[in-house]
């Protein structure tokens, strides 16, 4: 997904958005969470090892809400797409992570967003020109630091899913194939663990006919569009609707929910043009408790911290849901 710099928000917001790296989304002082939601976290209600399906209906039907944190939550000390970023993103309380996964020369998956080297790590060239053996020497960068942190396997990735209970939202990146990412999957034993993002409907189809119990995110516009894909072979029960970043919906995600639909929605996006920046302009996020209410179940977004505690009591819901 790419995007681009405009100048849609208040002047300050304008001047802090030209293009550039994001910043960093620890970087500014803790907000207090909404009291718009419960504070005491419900009694546990279904356990981490139950199936993934079963876990999404817990959410829908609860009024849950999982914070996605995009890249992983990569902060100006922490690299995007590393595993010491997702823990620490999760120990901040991000319940979920979105990653890249790319392929070097010789057939190894990796974490890797970009074609190139060059923007993240100490290397350069093509990804698909590279060998793991030289990946897996260099170090992760952020926009401003050098770390001692190294390129993760997808296989180092779902270990650390698994053993820590987190969902990693898989994005195929242009080097692979959804057939080695799918094979990882399931010999990892993680498909609990995974959300794997599609673009088309014919991905989200072939994907079901491939895996029908893993769990997909395929772009639904409307109920008639959810139902040309379960036409196509998608199984609703293992669907979450991705609704884009630009707008909420919250009519289409009520009528998803009715059919027993859970959604996901974007917040992140380029500096100055996305909803992160709009809703903490004016350092109150109540959008997000606006969205969950809407019914949001799965928030994407730069600022997992912050919204990571604006939601707690949503996401308490979530845990006592097994995550």
């Amino acid at each position: 997904m790419r995007f681009f710099c405009t100048s849609t928000l208040a002047l300050t917001t304008f001047l802090a958005a030209a293009c550039g790296p994001d910043p960093d989304p620890t970087a500014t002082a803790s907000v207090e969470p909404s009291a718009a939601a419960p504070r005491s976290e419900p009694a546990q209600t279904l356990a981490p090892g139950a199936p993934l399906s079963a876990r999404l209906d817990c959410l829908r039907e609860t009024g849950a809400a999982i914070v996605i944190a995009h890249r992983g939550g990569p902060t100006r000390d922490y690299p995007e797409n590393a595993i010491e970023s997702f823990q620490r993103s999760y120990d901040a309380g991000a319940l979920g992570m979105e990653i890249d996964i790319a392929e070097s020369a010789d057939g190894v998956l990796f974490l890797m967003h970009d074609d190139d080297l060059d923007r993240t790590t100490t290397g350069t060239g093509d990804v698909s020109d590279t060998s793991w053996a030289d990946i897996e020497t260099l170090r992760l960068e952020t926009y401003s630091t050098e770390t001692d942190f190294r390129p993760p396997t997808l296989d180092a990735a779902l270990a650390w899913a698994v053993k820590t209970n987190a969902l990693v939202e898989l994005d195929k990146k242009r080097s692979t194939s959804y057939d080695g990412i799918i094979d990882a999957v399931e010999a990892a034993g993680a498909q609990n663990n995974v959300l794997l993002i599609t673009y088309t409907d014919g991905q989200a189809a072939d994907l079901h006919a491939r895996a029908p119990d893993l769990v997909i995110t395929a772009t639904v516009n409307s109920p008639a569009h959810l139902d040309e894909l379960i036409s196509r072979g998608v199984n609703p029960q293992n669907l979450l609707a991705w609704t884009g970043t630009e707008r909420p919906d919250p009519d289409l995600w009520r009528a998803l929910a009715d059919r027993g639909v859970e959604t996901v929605f974007g917040t992140l996006g380029r500096r100055g043009d996305r909803l992160d920046d709009l809703y903490w302009e004016d350092r109150d996020g109540s959008e997000y408790d606006a969205l969950a209410d809407d019914g949001a179940t799965f928030i994407v977004t730069d600022y997992s911290d912050r919204v990571s505690r604006q939601l707690a009591p949503r996401q308490a819901r979530a845990r006592a849901c097994g995550f």
